[in-house]
Order: structure tokens, then sequence, then C-alpha cells
């Protein structure tokens, strides 16, 4: 029978609500695929092992011994099975174990889908069964290890690298340094000498040995980032200290028009918030794109990078990631700077405003980093405006920033409600107060009084941040009621400048003051000048 009109509306309603169900399910699976390679990224770029270590010392201590991600996916999670109720430890045990278990099966596959598209990630992960069927897959690995074999059966395991194999990859830490030949020993072979410096001369000893006495030694080596190039040294740094600054993150703008009626939700595709590193006034300056409030990081490196950081120019994000991720790895690093030029790991092409500097790594795999002028279509960013003039500061000093870490920092790392941290500087120093709570005071030598207020968040991300770094000297606070708390540190290499956001006064909600934040947006492109347009 024919269907009447209210059951030809009733259809297209029921068509069209399907649609918009598969669209935010599709848009559902992209975001927990891209939140996943997420946390195995960060999992894989910190390590399993000092994740833990770092869980434990804030109070992660439930280890499912047959898991190493365990802790590390609890970490991620933020659920904290040792402190969870006897109702819901079960639960978030195999909350953690299914994570654990999806990240190990990456591991497993990494080779599988680490240069993949964000689009075609999505694709593996669905025809890995999502989450839930990575997890399976690794259990299954499992099982299948374990299970007897009948017969003689043929089992694939990594190739073992040989002998010799492993002694040549220990000269080729760059950490190495060469004497003139020493009388007595045949050329090439190797061996072990002990040695003592005595004034200008240095008195060694060949021991006899072999490869595999040479080969226990080699824990005793110095770390491979330890005789690198500056310039390695300072891009791999500047790198892997920004992204704990600025994360690549997601902004609260939809990639699509909302439909009439409707509002953004986190089922809506949203567009990047990715890190936006600007070249200029003799620093790299980093904010995060479409984002109105967030971290601003300005790195002054303290060594000669062969070109001028004058004008305004950007990283190009694409190269960005990928030497990021070629540098993550200390060894992977160390291989990048075996053959310098002039002091320099990376050489530097220059045509016109656009820089392009060239890492090349012991196989022969070159990665550019590429900095050109600032046309980034209708991204905008921000950065610190000149404005800012701090009334006060505070410097502390090596311990007092020991004292702060094994103190207050505990306060900002241990899992609460996003609130509002009050610090002041006076007569007797710098005071941290959580809340409601006392201020916890330090030593530190002062200069003017003032007092600000900034969310826990922000203070929590620019201290994690500052205090990975290889810091040398003190930690300088300088305050600005106006809008903006800067907090300054410094490498070997460069020194780092971290602004967080302070609140506005008498608000009845906390408000991130923007009074000194300048925003940026992309240049106007230039017209080619008349002489060539003639040519052309």
């Amino acid at each position: 029978m024919p269907l009447t009109a209210t059951d030809e509306a009733e259809l297209l309603r029921l068509q069209g609500q399907l649609r918009g169900v598969e669209a935010r399910e599709g848009r559902a699976v992209k975001g927990r695929a891209l939140l996943v390679r997420g946390q195995y990224r960060f999992i894989r770029k910190h390590g399993a092992i000092s994740l833990t270590h770092y869980a434990k010392g804030i109070g992660y201590e439930y280890e499912a011994a047959s898991l190493i991600y365990h802790v590390p996916a609890q970490l991620l999670l933020n659920k904290n099975v040792s402190a969870a109720s006897d109702s819901e430890k079960e639960a978030l045990r195999n909350e953690a174990a299914q994570l654990a278990r999806a990240i190990a099966a990456m591991e497993q596959r990494h080779k599988d889908h680490d240069g993949l598209t964000e689009d075609q990630f999505v694709a593996w992960y669905e025809s890995m069964g999502h989450i839930s069927g990575l997890a399976q897959k690794y259990l299954e690995i499992r099982r299948a290890a374990k299970a007897p074999k009948p017969g003689v059966t043929k089992v694939e395991t990594p190739a073992v690298k040989t002998p010799e194999e492993q002694v040549s990859e220990m000269f080729d830490n760059p950490a190495a340094f060469e004497i003139d030949a020493v009388g007595g020993i045949a050329s090439g072979r190797e061996g072990v000498l002990i040695y003592r410096q005595e004034g200008d001369k240095m008195r060694l000893i060949p021991l006899t040995t072999n490869k595999a006495t040479i080969i226990g030694l080699a824990g005793y080596a110095p770390c491979p980032l330890a005789a690198i190039p500056a310039d390695l040294c300072f891009y791999r740094e500047t790198l892997v200290a920004a992204d704990a600054f600025v994360p690549d993150e997601m902004s609260d703008i939809p990639l699509e028009d909302v439909p009439e009626g409707d509002v953004a939700n986190p089922s809506y595709d949203m567009k990047p918030a990715n890190g936006m590193y600007l070249v200029e006034r003799d620093r790299f300056s980093i904010a995060h794109a479409r984002r109105d409030d967030g971290l601003i990081v300005e790195i002054i490196p303290s060594i000669d990078l062969g070109y001028s950081m004058k004008g305004e120019c950007f990283i190009d994000n694409f190269t960005r990631h990928r030497l990021g991720d070629a540098l993550l790895g200390e060894a992977d690093a160390a291989q990048f700077g075996l053959n310098p030029v002039d002091g320099r790991a990376a050489p530097v092409a220059i045509a016109g405003q656009t820089k392009t500097v060239t890492f090349t790594n012991k196989a022969g795999r070159s990665i550019n980093l590429i900095i050109k002028p600032r046309h980034i279509r209708s991204i905008w960013t921000y950065r610190v405006s000149p404005a800012f003039a701090p009334v006060a500061s505070a410097i502390m000093s090596p311990d007092g920033v020991a004292a702060f870490d094994g103190t207050f920092m505990k306060v900002l790392l241990r899992k609460q409600k996003d609130r509002a941290i009050t610090i002041t500087v006076g007569r007797k120093g710098i005071g941290f107060a959580n809340g409601k709570a006392a201020a916890a005071p330090f030593e530190a030598e002062v200069q003017g009084t003032a007092k600000v207020q900034v969310m826990l968040d922000d203070l929590r991300r620019a201290m994690v941040g500052l205090l990975a770094l290889p810091m040398k000297g003190d930690l300088t606070w300088r305050l600005d009621p106006n809008g903006l708390l800067l907090i300054e540190a410094a490498t070997d290499v460069a020194t780092y400048r971290v602004f967080v956001q302070t609140l506005e006064p008498n608000r009845e909600q906390p408000t991130r003051s923007r009074a000194l934040r300048e925003r940026v947006e992309s240049l106007p492109k230039m017209d080619a000048p008349a002489e060539t347009a003639a040519a052309a």
C-alpha cells in the first residue's frame, strides 16, 4: 500500500537521523583512534620504564607483572587502581589492561602504522578491530608463543647482532674521541685501556680482553648525546621541550559548519590546534594555533645556528613533525651528529627568507627542517605583547628549585580539580598557595613585590616541561599582574621563557587574562616586483 505524506515525512526523518548517527559514530571512531595513537606515541617517546617510575612517584602502586604498559596505561587514563575503592578496582584493572595490551600490539606492529597519515591510521585501526581488537591480537600472539609446537617448527626471532656488529656500534658513539696511534697496539684491533691523567700526560694500560668483555662494558660508555654538535643538541632539546609545553592538540572550532540549532560537541571533528613555531625577534616563539588561551614559550638560542632569526617566519609543521620523531630516541638522534661540518651537524641552505636545515644520519637518511615566510593561511596564533612589564621577580637557586620540586610540585601533580594558584613575591621570598590552603614559602633573591593568580593546570604544564630540561643555574620568576607570569630557565644551548596567563581580578569565576597576548595572523602574500612581472 502507498505511504501517506505523514509516513513519507517519518521515513525521511529516520533516514536523516541515520546519516547523523553514522556521521557521529564515524567522528567518534576517528577521535578514539587518534587518541590511542597519541597515547602510544607518548609512551614510546618517554619509555614504559620512565613513565612507570614517574607514576609510582605520584602514588600509582598497582602493577600487573605480565603487562609492562599497565602502569603507564593507568597514568594516561588518569585512573589509579591502587587508590580506587574495592568495588571499582576490578573494572579499572581491566580497563588499564585493555589499553596496555593494545599499546603492546601497536608496538609489535610499529612498522605497519608508524608512517601512516591520520586517515590511513584510522582505517588501519578499524581493520585491527579498534582497541579491543588490538588487545585481543596481543593475547593471541602471547598464547601462540606459549602453546606447545608439534614436531620441530621454525620460530621466527629477531636477528641477533654478531659481536663484531655490537662492538662496531659502540665505536660509532659520538662521545668517542681520537688520539694519535699508540705504539705496540696493532691497527684494526679493539681492546680495553685503563687510564690516569697525570698533569699534561696520560698514563694508559692496555688490558688483554675479548669482544664479550668489551660488550659487557658498553653500559659504562657516555650517553650517545654527550658529544653531539651543539646545533643538533639545540634542535632536539627544543622540539622535545616545546612538545611538553605546547603539544599538538585539537581546537574547539568544528571542521565543518554546525547545523542550525545544534552546538559543537566532542562528536564533531575539530580543527587542529598544533603548536605554531614563529621565528622572529632573535627567538623561537611557540603557542597553539586557533586557541585564545594557553602557554606561550620563547626559546632563545645561546649558540650560532648559522642564519639570521630576524624577519617574520615560521617553521613548517610537516618538517617539524618529521624531525621531532627522528630525534626522540637518544641513539637515533646521535646518528645525525656523526659527520659535522665546521662543528655543525646540519648545513643551512638559504633562498630569500626561506632556510632549509638538513640533517643526515649514518644510514644516509636526510630530513629537512624548513623555516619560511609566515604565510599560514587562516591559521592564527599568539606571541607575547611588547607591553609585558614585570614589576617583581624572584630568582630560585638550584637548591630552591630542588626544594620546590620535592614539595609543591607534588601538590601540582596530585589529581585534583583545576583551581587558582596564588603566587606571591615579597620580602621573605616567593610563596605558592593552592586554592585556599596556606602558602608554601621558598627562599629566593627577590626584587619588588607582587601577587598573581594562575590556573593550576597551566602552572603544572609549565613546570613539568621546565624541570625536565637539563637546567644549569637558577630558575627565575617574573610577575606582571596585568596579564602574564614568566618562568625562565637556561640550558647549555638555550634560554627557555615560559609565559603563563594570570587571572583577571574580581571575577566570580577564574578567567584567564588575554591582555598581554598579541594575536599573530598570516602575512599577506607579496606581489612580484614590477620588473620581474614585466620580464614574465
